[in-house]
């Protein structure tokens, strides 16, 4: 008991600020829960689609990462831009449309998943397993770095142990996602959204304050091997090359036309007017336009502020790169309320990913080979499935095997090697089938995973991303496929 009084006198604002940021987290899950709207709008559409893309891999990963890697990562936020331009100026309206034609306008909110939207729009039960298999595993590898992610951050804000804030997380997270369910994610993460803008103009506008200008130019730190960097900060090939950056960067970016916890935001705008498309796309872009720009310049200013000889750590562990300068540049009271903006930023992803892993062993998986099941037990059993769903990732957060980075990555091109061609050139190319829309998901997936798996390495192809390899097979496949009835793949028309 005098250890925990000890530990609350020290950490008594950052404790009282976190306190806060929950409290409006619960208070928009109960706001949420008393409404039975089944029609967001574009405000809430947009800001739910900021928030939840620009996640604790965004924040801690992403913005560390251009510390080991100089100006060239800005080179990976114009992918990123040029991903939500496609996004939501090319697919968004045509998804919209299609999705209005194939899963009307009255289904539940929390119903709507990509795997039962590509089901009913291809026929057939085997597209629909298939979907489900990659979107649970993508999204439990995302998962984990998301709790990597925000392990850190509540670590430093309220100063305990690593293990003990994965875990605090997850209850949190469980508790008000399986409450409030996709109408409490959406209300949250429109909290989550302004909260977090905020706090990247805070964090960027003090790095240009206090960095010291002239340490970057010819930069004495040094890098992993012991080197000092010179002027190599604002070389576009020495640190890292460009095709490896617009790989890694791609892998992600290309979440915003297929990750099933940010399409699914086009899929619940189904009832949507053109005008209100408009307006969710340009609020959506222009959030993001404004906030990557910032935070991909993070990595560098740090070289301005972070001592020399702590620059190798850094190097080595860029996720604490921008917990550093919070730490730094603000003090206790300012540093909380910054630090709880990531922490918001990781759980309006955690909460969207953990809906969309539940959703699909539960509605896509279990309901579907029962065939005949009660709204209210599968609305039951999806609750209390995000249970164990969260608690896997979160266990393996406690040790986990790589960077925030390469795990979102690989997540990313899983999802982009399976979904590209059936979420989206379908739209398009509409004589294709069921059977090249199965068979591109299989074989896209086979190619990101045994690419990852040492293909690429004994090809001597390392510097070509997994997402290059998947979406190439997977394109392929869905252009080469005849569109014939076959057997269970034939769409029975």
């Amino acid at each position: 008991m005098q250890e925990f009084t000890s530990w609350l006198t020290e950490n008594i604002t950052a404790a009282s600020v976190l306190t806060v940021f929950i409290g409006l987290m619960i208070v928009s899950a109960w706001r949420a829960t008393r409404s039975h709207e089944n029609k967001p709008g574009p405000v809430i559409i947009a800001l739910s689609f900021f928030s939840t893309f620009l996640s604790t891999n965004t924040f801690l990963g992403q913005s560390g990462f251009g510390y080991k890697v100089g100006l060239v990562w800005l080179l990976a936020g114009l992918v990123f831009l040029l991903c939500a331009i496609l996004a939501w100026f090319v697919v968004a309206r045509r998804m919209i449309d299609d999705a209005r034609t194939v899963l009307g306008e009255d289904l539940d909110l929390d119903r709507i998943t990509i795997p039962a939207y590509l089901r009913l729009k291809f026929g057939g039960a085997a597209i629909g397993y298939l979907s489900a298999i990659v979107v649970f595993f993508a999204s439990v590898l995302y998962m984990l770095a998301v709790f990597k992610g925000i392990g850190h951050i509540v670590s430093r804000i309220i100063n305990v142990s690593y293990e003990t804030a994965v875990i605090g997380v997850c209850v949190i997270v469980v508790a008000y996602t399986s409450w409030g369910m996709i109408r409490a994610i959406l209300h949250t993460d429109a909290v989550q959204g302004g909260i977090m803008l905020l706090g990247v103009i805070a964090l960027f506008t003090s790095c240009v304050i206090h960095v010291d200008w002239n340490a970057l130019a010819v930069s004495a730190d040094f890098d992993a091997s012991g080197e000092p960097l010179g002027g190599r900060l604002f070389s576009w090939n020495e640190l890292m090359a460009p095709l490896a950056i617009t790989g890694l960067s791609l892998s992600t970016g290309i979440k915003m036309m297929v990750a099933p916890r940010l399409v699914v935001r086009f899929l619940l705008f189904r009832h949507a007017s053109i005008l209100e498309i408009r307006h969710a796309k340009w609020l959506a872009v222009g959030l993001l336009g404004l906030t990557i720009p910032m935070l991909f310049s993070l990595g560098v200013l740090a070289h301005g502020i972070i001592p020399q000889e702590e620059s190798q750590f850094f190097f080595q562990n860029t996720d604490q790169v921008v917990p550093y300068l919070v730490s730094q540049l603000f003090g206790s009271f300012w540093g909380a309320v910054l630090l709880g903006s990531f922490l918001c930023a990781a759980l309006s992803s955690i909460d969207s990913v953990l809906h969309v892993a539940g959703s699909a062993l539960v509605i896509d998986g279990w309901a579907e080979w029962r065939g005949s099941a009660s709204s209210v037990l599968v609305d039951k059993l999806q609750r209390i499935v995000m249970i164990p769903v969260a608690i896997f990732p979160a266990a393996l957060a406690l040790n986990p095997p790589a960077d925030v980075v390469p795990l979102t990555a690989l997540s990313g091109a899983l999802f982009g090697g399976c979904f590209l061609p059936a979420l989206v050139l379908s739209l398009w190319w509409k004589q294709k089938n069921r059977r090249a829309a199965v068979w591109s998901i299989v074989a896209g997936a086979a190619a990101v995973v045994l690419w990852s798996a040492g293909l690429a390495v004994a090809l001597d192809l390392s510097y070509i991303h997994p997402v290059f390899a998947g979406l190439a097979v997977s394109l392929s496949v869905y252009a080469c496929t005849p569109a014939r009835k076959l057997g269970l793949f034939s769409n029975g028309s």
